[in-house]
């Protein structure tokens, strides 16, 4: 990302040995100039609608924005290309694998630029079948020509291998919509795209740290994170007419990580965000539910700063200086702005959302008397203002919570102290929060001393929402039984992380269990085995729906209890590891308030009160996120009060 910003900073202070009439100018000129010996292939593009004003414009358009892009080259990417062929097949990676290739810099593969080597006949091919979908598709006689330059036009997303991709796609996807031919609402042409898209299952893998792969490559392969499956979509859709593009936050406001989706414009100029396997798109959907604090938009062509000058400035985050994005959080949360109180004088500030590593600015701002303003922020969220001391990021004020158009500080006040109860260290999420209950609700653990169990006795009714990631349950009946049959709930698979059974309640004796059963996985890295293997992060999902589990003890034993892991993440309270906890003093930083072994599934510390706060466990894990503590509840912002 540094290399990048470098080359975006070189890019433009480029322009600066031009002297031609306006910026758009000084943008081709440079771009020519830099294309080298390649300059006469971008020339021919030019003069080859030298006559034609409008793809004349859309050729000047691809070219001056060119030096932006450009492409990797070497074997490794022909090997993870193999690698993630082998996945999309088994649905597994193997860990080794993993652990090898994490080791490899991809970034530090020979970059191609596109201006050093694309042709001409690819940029008319391009720009001719990009009109053709423009002019002749009925959805689109509203689309502008700016938008149409960014949202169909670009033969590139990012720093894919260049390959001829659009005339593919559009052979694979365009019959599809046969039906609509005539219809003139793209929202409707890019639902009827993305159902196609998602017949083909996605197999979504994190574990490789590597460019955009191959528009070819992803036409036949369904593999990769949320960025190949946008990148998928992307192809797809504009290959076929359908104006779209990627929107993005930086990083979660209530987990660990960035993430991207589609948006697509519609009629009436707005766009609205779609899924390709998750849900669809309507006039009304906002999202997925995640959390974004600030979302920026992939654009091909240049933008504006957003604060003049602030590409050329030292000590600035990357964010700040990339002319290829644009924020548009003001098509999620509205229209409005918030005034923040900072202790520091330097000129520029950023809006922070939390990381374990340290505070990820998202947001920028010009410090005036003390004050900051930034503008469209999501709310419901808690923030923290930072400030550059050289290369760093330092605390400029307190954190604060936005919400219903106000500001509360985390000042934590001095000599007053409350005692708190922590049951969790992470936020507990959307996803996360239905693994307690989806397919938990509904199930019925029966025993009995026959395989036939033409007598069942029930042993536990799964009736309520599960509250933690382990739960102990005393049986309704203390019979001998052999056997042990684990019901799904009706209609839905069983996924399990643990379960174990006990013939006393004190669990000084486990009875040992036989699967006797052959339930298939919904994929072979859940396997069966995963139910007792002492991993509650490990867990089983069956492929099959309406299910049961058959357990043998092997003779005639009264069970008397039950404990049951549903599928989860780890982050409650664990007994035997060690945890620290800190609370925020603003531009003072982190303090700690000691270190605890956990002897049960609950901490308690005395803390100061109105403060915010970060607890750790210093044994495993990288998931944290901070919160406060209100009327005896831990709050995360996913259960704000």
């Amino acid at each position: 990302m540094l290399d990048e910003m470098k080359y975006f900073i070189f890019f433009l202070f480029g322009y600066c040995f031009y002297s031609c009439q306006n910026f758009e100018e000084r943008q081709l000129a440079y771009a020519l100039d830099f294309a080298g010996e390649n300059r006469k292939e971008l020339e021919k593009v030019l003069d080859y609608y030298a006559k034609d004003p409008l793809r004349l414009e859309a050729a000047r358009f691809l070219i001056r924005n060119m030096p932006r892009y450009y492409g990797y080259e070497g074997w490794r990417l022909d090997s993870i290309q193999r690698i993630l062929i082998t996945a999309e097949q088994k649905h597994f990676i193997n860990d080794s694998i993993v652990r090898k290739w994490t080791k490899q810099s991809l970034y530090a593969l020979p970059k191609i630029y596109d201006a050093h080597v694309i042709k001409a006949d690819y940029l008319i091919e391009n720009i001719d079948l990009s009109f053709k979908m423009w002019k002749e598709c009925p959805w689109n006689q509203d689309l502008p020509f700016e938008d149409f330059c960014e949202l169909i036009l670009p033969y590139r997303i990012d720093d894919e291998p260049l390959s001829n991709w659009r005339l593919a796609y559009f052979n694979t996807y365009f019959s599809s919509l046969d039906s609509f031919v005539d219809c003139t609402d793209p929202l409707l042409l890019c639902n009827t795209l993305s159902k196609e898209l998602s017949k083909k299952e996605f197999f979504y893998t994190t574990d490789f740290d590597m460019p955009h792969l191959s528009a070819r490559f992803l036409l036949t392969h369904h593999v990769g994170f949320c960025r190949e499956m946008c990148d998928q979509a992307v192809y797809a859709m504009r290959a076929c007419g359908i104006p779209v593009t990627v929107d993005m936050f930086v990083y979660s406001p209530e987990y660990q990580g960035s993430h991207q989706w589609n948006v697509v414009r519609g009629k009436n100029g707005h766009f609205y965000p779609f899924w390709t396997s998750w849900y669809e798109m309507n006039n009304n959907k906002k999202g997925d539910g995640r959390k974004k604090g600030k979302v920026y938009r992939q654009c091909f062509g240049m933008q504006k700063e957003a604060i003049k000058g602030i590409t050329s400035r030292k000590n600035v985050p990357p964010l700040f200086k990339n002319r290829f994005i644009k924020d548009v959080t003001v098509d999620y949360t509205g229209i409005n702005k918030i005034a923040v109180k900072v202790e520091t004088e330097d000129p520029y500030i950023y809006l922070g959302v939390f990381s374990p590593d340290g505070w990820i600015p998202i947001d920028i701002g010009e410090n005036i008397e003390g004050y900051v303003t930034f503008y469209n922020v999501e709310q419901n969220l808690i923030y923290q203002t930072l400030h550059s001391n050289d290369n760093s990021l330092k605390m400029a004020g307190y954190p604060f919570l936005y919400t219903q158009d106000t500001i509360h500080y985390f000042i934590p006040k001095t000599g007053c102290t409350e005692q708190i109860a922590l049951l969790r260290k992470m936020s507990l999420t959307k996803g996360i929060k239905s693994f307690l209950y989806r397919y938990i609700i509904g199930s019925e653990i029966e025993g009995s001393k026959s395989l036939s169990f033409k007598n069942p006795i029930k042993l536990l009714t799964l009736q309520d929402t599960l509250t933690t990631n382990y739960n102990e349950f005393a049986t309704l009946d203390t019979f001998s039984i052999r056997y042990i049959r684990y019901n799904s709930p009706l209609e839905r698979p069983i996924e399990l992380a643990e379960i174990s059974f006990w013939e006393d309640l004190d669990m000084r004796e486990e009875i040992p269990v036989k699967i006797i059963n052959n339930l298939m996985p919904l994929h072979p890295a859940n396997s069966i085995d995963k139910i007792n293997d002492k991993d509650i992060l490990s867990f089983f999902e069956s492929q099959d729906t309406t299910c049961c589990l058959l357990f043998d003890i092997g003779k005639e034993i009264s069970v008397k209890k039950i404990v049951l892991s549903p599928r989860n993440d780890d982050n409650y309270i664990w007994p035997g590891d060690e945890y620290e906890l800190f609370y925020n003093d603003g531009i003072n930083g982190w303090f700690s308030l000691g270190k605890q072994v956990a002897k049960e599934r609950v901490l308690y510390y005395n803390v100061p009160v109105n403060a915010l706060f970060w607890l750790r466990n210093l044994s495993k894990g990288k998931e944290e996120q901070v919160f406060f503590y209100r009327n005896n509840i831990q709050h995360f912002v996913t259960n704000l009060p």
